[in-house]
């Protein structure tokens, strides 16, 4: 991923462990990806209930890849 790639949440997951797990499955399908507020995961958030869970991100062209990818493994 390079520094102009614009990225989006494909999965939310309510532990790191969880997240890191979709990461892998998208890395070897050849589908770059980061994890967004894992140093966040499990802490109460005060204004926005959505932020509090673990993102797994994607470029946005990859996006309809992954959620497909993520929703076979479910």
């Amino acid at each position: 991923m390079s520094a102009n790639d614009h990225l989006v949440t494909v999965a939310r997951y309510e532990s790191r462990g969880d997240a890191e797990l979709a990461r892998v499955r998208l890395e070897e399908a050849d589908i770059p990806c980061m994890i967004a507020n894992a140093d966040q995961s499990g802490l109460p958030m005060m204004f926005d209930a959505s932020r509090s869970k673990v993102q797994v991100k994607v470029v946005a062209d990859r996006a309809d890849d992954a959620r497909a990818l993520l929703a076979n493994d479910s």
